[in-house]
């Protein structure tokens, strides 16, 4: 099991898969099962339409905000806060866990003692997580696929899945930014709050530029951007802005190889 480090590293969060896949079912159900009541109350989409602009800011999901549909809906209720929101929790533990975790309980030494290389520990580190993110994506799209059959819900299936794969990049690119860091630090806390910091400072950075002129062009480096620009929920995959959430990920595990190289693990 050693010499194969994905499956290891898939062993070691089993658990940790299981239990956020049952609250993403749950959670995903929760709100799913509300719709019929939303979807009939015009009085609610109305008060929605009527909330200041900076909250609308916030609460939209690449588009108007939006009760009477349920691509608006799922936007409003999910896609704009919760579903990335538990995603990055997933994915920045698993990263910043990855070298650092393993480095703080002193595994990695024995880890290192086989036949591999740190590349390949972080690669195989990075494979495992994505792996696991692939998996909550899966999960998360059947239990909007059946919540949404059960409900009689008008949104493709496709379009789900599209919303699910864009929130799954947006988690991937910031728990490759924590491998990086735990990596090139080996301080799992560290790792964490650098990149939970950075991803609050992207989602406020993309929320607040509608309202405020100087945050358009940092706007557009905003991974959060990214994820909500092309409006997966009506409009299906967006290659573009799916590419540089992709290319995020890319590069900060190109880079996690050779800060890691660089450390000294004896001290």
């Amino acid at each position: 099991m050693l010499r194969n480090v994905a499956l290891k590293s898939l062993r070691d969060i089993r658990r940790g898969f299981l239990w956020w896949s049952l609250g993403l079912i749950g959670f995903v159900s929760l709100i799913v099962s509300v719709y019929p009541t939303v979807h009939s109350n015009p009085g609610l989409n109305k008060l929605a339409q009527d909330y200041p602009e900076a909250l609308q800011a916030f609460i939209a999901f690449g588009g108007a905000v939006d009760y009477s549909s349920a691509a608006g809906y799922l936007g409003i209720e999910l896609f704009s806060l919760m579903v990335p929101l538990l995603l990055l929790v997933a994915a920045i533990g698993t990263g910043a866990g990855a070298i650092a975790g393993e480095e703080e309980r002193g595994t990695l030494e024995l880890l290192l003692a086989n036949p591999v290389s740190r590349t390949r520990v972080v690669l195989e580190k990075a494979v495992a997580l994505g792996l696991e993110l692939a998996g909550l994506g899966l999960v998360l799209w059947l239990a909007l696929w059946v919540g949404s059959v059960a409900t009689g819900m008008d949104i493709s299936v496709g379009h789900l899945a599209a919303a699910t794969l864009s929130a799954v990049l947006l988690a991937l690119a910031y728990g490759a930014i924590a491998i990086l860091l735990g990596a090139a630090t080996g301080r799992r806390a560290l790792a964490i709050g650098v990149t939970a910091a950075a991803g609050v400072a992207a989602y406020l950075v993309n929320g607040l530029a509608p309202l405020v002129h100087a945050l358009k062009v940092p706007q557009k480096l905003s991974p959060f951007y990214h994820y909500a620009a092309g409006d997966p929920l009506r409009h299906g995959i967006s290659a573009g802005h799916l590419s540089v959430l992709l290319a995020v990920a890319v590069a900060a595990l190109a880079l996690a190889p050779v800060f890691f190289a660089r450390r000294d693990l004896s001290t």
